[in-house]
């Protein structure tokens, strides 16, 4: 490919919201597919089965209501019905049919088959048959629930790819997508950067599905959206979560030592407050490479949501020593600066979130708490001018959800205590109120 192609290919992709719009401009994660769920069809001639059908197709809603916040649900009342017993309101046509049947197996047991089908064309897009033991329900329907949001995430998922693919006259070349996102990336922990760099790996992915780089760099890029929500609105940032969750665990299906997606793992898991499933996974990303810096700084910062916020500078001087260059020193000493101000050491936090700030100056989580620590530190002219910046940087993300965004992070009783008395100083400067 010659460099002029490659630079018109980059211009296709390249992003430029256009001023005063920048909350709806994040040029991915623009799919919503609505998806029609039909009862579990009792086979069995025995009515004591209904219960069984009637549980599934309720907690399969759940789950896709609470893990696939991209999706567009509607309950209906039989595969051949789209119109009845909605469950929310559905825009698009459905594209998606969810259906399927119990029948008795072996003595004892029960067969269920359930697949996923194109409601335009009826064409199978997914189908599976489980069989076990009326003792195992439970656990294997959760394992069929988990299932079907996995494929439903990957439809979500083509369409994304799909979508970047339409940027290029021939098919993506996966390498050179790769050193572009790459390049990207360099731009900073910024909102621009990181779209920009979303859409490379999803061009990436258009032209190898498996490629385990771009499907990393995919997930980071989403846990990069999930950890600064003011970038694009609450509903695509809900959806970054979901999808990214689902893609890193298909990373680590096709690479299951692979430090890296592990890391990621655990900072999604993190953001979503699944904090002991994040420090699992940090700690194997750590055993497979001890020197990698970003999984010692993110152990460091979940452990604050843990109670154990005394670990955090620690795991920050560490990743500090490991890798003196990293882009995401912003990032770190804003961790550290946001431990410290928990333990009341408001001073020190300052001190922390300005070297972040320095580093990063469009950084809102590090302004956010620089505000409280501001206040505690008795300079409160200070915080005023923090908050009228911040305020002017990020004025399209809903203010009721910054608090929010910080207290479900956790569940802990003592973290609640730490950090409920700082969005009490916030919102006495105007801010997430």
């Amino acid at each position: 490919m010659t460099g002029r192609r490659k630079h018109r290919r980059r211009e296709k992709l390249h992003i430029t919201p256009p001023a005063g719009d920048r909350q709806s401009q994040w040029p991915c994660l623009l799919s919503n597919i609505a998806v029609a769920v039909s009862p579990l069809r009792n086979l069995t001639g025995d009515t004591n089965y209904n219960v069984i059908a009637e549980v599934f197709t309720e907690g399969l809603v759940s789950s896709l209501r609470r893990r696939g916040r991209g999706f567009s649900l509607q309950r209906v009342a039989s595969e051949s019905d789209t119109s009845v017993d909605s469950i929310s309101v559905v825009e698009p046509p459905i594209r998606y049919l969810i259906a399927g049947s119990a029948q008795r197996g072996d003595p004892g047991g029960l067969r269920i088959n359930i697949r996923i089908t194109d409601a335009s064309t009826s064409e199978y897009l997914w189908a599976r048959r489980y069989e076990f033991k009326l003792e195992e329900a439970g656990s294997i329907q959760a394992r069929m629930i988990r299932r079907i949001s996995r494929e439903l995430h990957l439809l979500l998922l083509r369409d994304e790819i799909r979508r970047a693919a339409q940027a290029f006259d021939t098919e993506p070349d996966p390498q050179e997508c790769l050193a572009s996102a790459v390049l990207a990336l360099k731009g900073g922990l910024r909102r621009e950067p990181a779209a920009e760099a979303q859409r490379w790996f999803l061009a990436a992915l258009a032209g190898d599905p498996r490629n385990v780089d771009a499907l990393v760099g995919f997930s980071r890029t989403c846990q990069e959206l999930v950890s600064n929500p003011w970038w694009s609105d609450p509903a695509t940032v809900a959806v970054a979560s979901d999808l990214g969750r689902e893609v890193i665990a298909i990373a680590l299906e096709l690479t299951p030592g692979h430090a890296c997606a592990l890391n990621v793992q655990g900072m999604l898991y993190s953001a979503a407050g699944e904090l002991h499933e994040a420090e699992h996974a940090f700690e194997r990303a750590l055993a497979m490479d001890q020197r990698l810096a970003t999984a010692h700084s993110f152990a460091g910062y979940n452990a604050v949501f843990l109670d154990r916020a005394n670990q955090t500078l620690p795991a920050i001087e560490r990743a500090m020593r490991i890798d003196r260059a990293e882009r995401r020193h912003s990032i770190w000493f804003f961790f550290a600066g946001f431990s410290e101000l928990l333990l009341g050491r408001a001073e020190a936090s300052v001190a922390l979130l300005r070297q972040s700030l320095e580093r990063n100056p469009s950084y809102g989580s590090a302004r956010l708490f620089l505000i409280a620590a501001l206040s505690l530190s008795s300079q409160r002219g200070e915080a005023a001018r923090c908050a009228a910046s911040f305020q002017k940087m990020y004025p399209y993300y809903p203010a009721s959800a910054f608090e929010q965004l910080w207290v479900s992070r956790s569940a802990s009783a003592t973290y609640r205590t730490q950090i409920l008395p700082l969005f009490q100083r916030i919102r006495e400067f105007g801010v997430a109120t």
